[in-house]
């Protein structure tokens, strides 16, 4: 019995969240060139982005840069432009390519998205060593260049219960990154804000 070619069904939703995502790189891209009023931060993967949302930054994720990097085959070409300026083969490839690319002046968001030139320029860089180490070294990397804070968070790891001093402790650090937020936003803090940012996470 011949084989028979299964045919890929499309996703209703599929056009509308390239537009939600297209809007989202547009927006920006304005904001990094001065065409939108904003501030831009960028933040890792496990946050603190509602923190920055309450500060109403537009957040860039570095980490799925890198994964654009990865899906669009372009990784092993910027992986190499890293290491050539100290990076380790052996750390996190997302951390090498993005680099690599930036260091190249290159990024698949300008074929995806004609028009933006690079990746977003950041105000404020805000991560958390939650899901690895690297992203304070990446981040670090980034403050020079662009030459702005660079904050974040590094919780307890391998914890085989959460105390309540593990939490006070991440309490404290997220605290602590509010005087910068305050001072790149040109906002104050507001719980409600943050609440509601973390309601809509």
């Amino acid at each position: 019995m011949p084989e028979q070619k299964l045919k890929r069904k499309k996703i209703k939703a599929t056009e509308h969240l390239k537009q939600v995502m297209a809007d989202y790189f547009y927006r920006m891209d304005r904001i990094s060139t001065g065409k939108e009023e904003g501030k831009l931060a960028w933040c890792t993967s496990v946050g603190p982005a509602e923190l920055l949302r309450a500060f109403d930054f537009e957040v860039h994720y570095p980490e799925n840069h890198g994964a654009m990097l990865g899906a669009t085959r372009l990784a092993m070409d910027y992986i190499p432009v890293a290491n050539a300026i100290g990076y380790s083969p052996d750390i996190c490839s997302y951390l090498t390519s993005d680099v690599g690319a930036y260091l190249r002046g290159e990024t698949p968001l300008s074929k995806a998205y004609p028009g933006i030139e690079s990746v977003p320029r950041p105000d404020v860089l805000a991560y958390n060593t939650n899901q690895c180490r690297d992203v304070q070294e990446w981040f670090e990397f980034y403050g020079r260049e662009f030459g702005v804070p660079v904050i974040g968070i590094t919780p307890p790891h391998c914890l085989v219960e959460v105390s309540e001093v593990d939490i006070a402790d991440v309490v404290a650090q997220m605290k602590a990154m509010i005087p910068t937020l305050e001072e790149v936003s040109g906002k104050k803090f507001d719980i409600d804000r943050f609440r509601e940012s973390v309601r809509l996470s």
